[in-house]
């Protein structure tokens, strides 16, 4: 991803425009948003994320490549109210980011573009 790369969260971010935005910087992760435990999956994804949002108030925010996991979750969470999950495609499987989510996006990104290449 080129460092100067970023995703704009604001009023006008749809969830569809998040992952599509998000596989395309980072082609090797995915990103799901859970609301109140549950994934917002294909039948949610034209909802504006501040539509969705548990905050009374929520806030635009910025992320870029060398964010870390953790600090793109809590974004989320203290922005919005949402609970995100970063996944790193493993060859043909994907896992959760939980053990490595100090590593920047850009770091988790590389990791598994070379587990891909290994396969």
């Amino acid at each position: 991803m080129n460092k100067k790369a970023e995703i704009e969260i604001d009023v006008e971010t749809r969830i569809s425009h998040l992952i599509k935005k998000f596989n395309k910087l980072f082609p090797f992760l995915r990103i799901e948003v859970f609301r109140r435990g549950e994934d917002m999956g294909i039948d949610h994804r034209d909802f504006k994320l501040f539509d969705i949002s548990s905050n009374k108030n929520p806030s635009s925010f910025k992320f870029d490549g060398e964010s870390k996991v953790i600090d793109v979750e809590t974004l989320f969470k203290e922005k919005l109210g949402l609970h995100i999950a970063i996944f790193r495609k493993m060859g043909t499987s994907i896992v959760e980011t939980t053990f490595t989510s100090d590593w920047t996006l850009n770091h988790q990104n590389q990791k598994g573009e070379e587990i891909f290449l290994a396969y």
